[in-house]
């Protein structure tokens, strides 16, 4: 397949998982332009990819010659390069968090509705083959009526720290450049959350993190049905679990991961069937799906699968989390983007 549209991403940490659409013939997206601080690294990997076009400047690469640009720079950053991006007539992809506060947001929100541009928040669970596939049997009601879910994001950090310093610098948030994960798969299947209360608590693992590293949250949909949210990102990982993880329970089922199981007919004995996929997928997998889609939206004109508003609501949910762990009282999201 030719490559039909190309990309110059900006971060060279998670971002450099895009590149992975350059040795995929069947995504018409290639990465043609690299942009990171690290002089060396980003030599290094413009060699290895063999990929021409390198600067240490945002403001060059948005002036290079690609249809999209990638954000994977440090979250804070977001929302002017956001901006600067739409203004050069790119597309944008753009990295969990979307933005960081609320002022960013509308002024986000603004940015893409003057612009004819696409942005996608590159959400990397929705490129999970086992929840695909859960939300399809979810769709078509092999699990009856939904009524709660819960999704676990396990993950400890201290490696992360070493090789990005910035997270314990600036430093990172958690919720909103953590709990954003299990937050969207909750939303992805059960629609927009209406309240949260959260408990939040520094660990101590992860000696130079300055702030709260974990978090429980509890959640409210606007459907009525409850789900929880399980953010443990300072804790030394627990044997056998997942990083991340997801399960729904509906009427006549339940689904955890890529495992589900039905009680259609009880007292019948249940069923219980395993799909399996492929081996080693992780976030270059999980791109690949989302590049996959970002070329449809671009070229198609389909909706992003987290646009800009659905990105403005998980912020949103993070922040209203943030206002919970603070008070101590259970805090409304705003919804209405």
């Amino acid at each position: 397949m030719p490559k039909l549209l190309t990309i110059g991403v900006a971060g060279l940490g998670h971002g450099r998982t895009l590149i992975g659409a350059n040795s995929n013939d069947d995504i018409p997206v290639q990465v043609t332009a690299l942009c990171d601080t690290k002089e060396d690294e980003l030599a290094t990997v413009a060699a290895e990819h063999s990929i021409g076009v390198t600067t240490t400047s945002f403001d060059e690469l948005c002036e290079t010659d690609v249809d999209i640009i990638g954000i994977y720079t440090p979250g804070p950053l977001h929302a002017e390069q956001i901006q600067r991006a739409l203004a050069a007539g790119k597309h944008v992809m753009v990295t969990k968090s979307m933005v960081y506060t609320m002022d960013e947001v509308e002024t986000v929100i603004a940015a893409v509705d003057k612009s004819d541009r696409v942005l996608m928040v590159t959400q990397t669970m929705r490129g999970r083959y086992d929840f695909i596939e859960a939300k399809r049997a979810c769709d078509a009601g092999e699990i009856g009526e939904l009524f709660l879910a819960e999704a676990h994001y396990v993950h400890d950090l201290r490696p992360v720290y070493e090789y990005s310093p910035w997270r314990v610098q600036m430093p990172q948030d958690l919720i909103l450049g953590g709990a954003c994960h299990p937050i969207d798969l909750l939303r992805w299947f059960m629609g927009d959350i209406e309240e949260v209360h959260c408990y939040g608590l520094r660990g101590g693992v992860s000696k130079d993190y300055p702030q709260e590293d974990n978090f429980l949250i509890n959640c409210r949909f606007t459907s009525g049905k409850i789900g929880r949210v399980a953010n443990i990102l300072g804790a030394i990982h627990p044997p056998g679990v997942p990083g991340n993880s997801l399960t729904v329970y509906g009427t006549k089922g339940t689904i955890r991961d890529s495992e589900k199981r039905v009680d259609p007919a009880w007292p019948s004995p249940t069923r219980t069937t395993t799909t399996t996929f492929p081996d080693g997928r992780g976030h270059y997998g999980e791109m690949i799906v989302m590049l996959r889609h970002m070329a449809d939206c671009v070229l198609n004109g389909t909706k992003p699968w987290v646009d800009v508003r659905d990105g403005a609501r998980i912020v949103a949910t993070g922040l209203a989390c943030w206002e919970s762990v603070r008070s101590g009282q259970p805090v409304k999201v705003r919804n209405d983007f």
